[in-house]
């Protein structure tokens, strides 16, 4: 008995030190006008343009919770190589503030009309999720819209 207690124990303290999904949802966001800055000129395109975009936004949880955001983002094209594009981001909404990452492609031909395909990190700096870290997705299909998704982890 006393070793199926002590196993029952070491089974818990394993699943309780394992990290867990605490909550996934999908977002939508409407975007103003990106205002652009400096850039270099170069035979494959501009290099090192940068720029800056505010917009709105819509999240909704797997559990249904919805939350009114919005969001700030600062953007660097890039040289040739993993990403065209870096973003990094700031979000608000009623559950709390979030600093964001973003690498970009993009989804054929590169050009203004060129939707962009993107993978993020994210950090929750207070709210709710404070102290928690997930991942995103971002779909950049038009001047005005991205919809995505993203997964909060909660560290051991």
């Amino acid at each position: 008995m006393k070793k199926s207690v002590i196993g029952a124990a070491i089974a818990a303290s394993m699943m309780l030190g394992t990290p867990a999904l605490a909550q996934s949802f999908n977002y939508d966001v409407t975007w103003e006008p990106v205002e652009p800055y400096g850039g270099l000129t170069s035979p494959d395109g501009p290099q090192y343009r940068g720029g800056a975009v505010k917009g709105t936004y819509v999240s909704t949880d797997n559990d249904g919770t919805v939350a009114n955001g919005t969001v700030k983002c600062v953007g660097t094209r890039q040289p040739p190589g993993v990403f065209a594009i870096h973003l990094a981001c700031t979000a608000q909404d009623q559950q709390g503030t979030y600093s964001l990452a973003y690498g970009c492609n993009w989804i054929g031909k590169p050009g203004p009309e060129t939707p962009l395909g993107c993978v993020g990190a994210m950090e929750a700096t207070d709210g709710q999720f404070k102290g928690t870290r997930g991942g995103l997705t971002m779909y950049w299909y038009s001047d005005e819209k991205s919809v995505g998704t993203g997964q909060w982890y909660v560290a051991p």
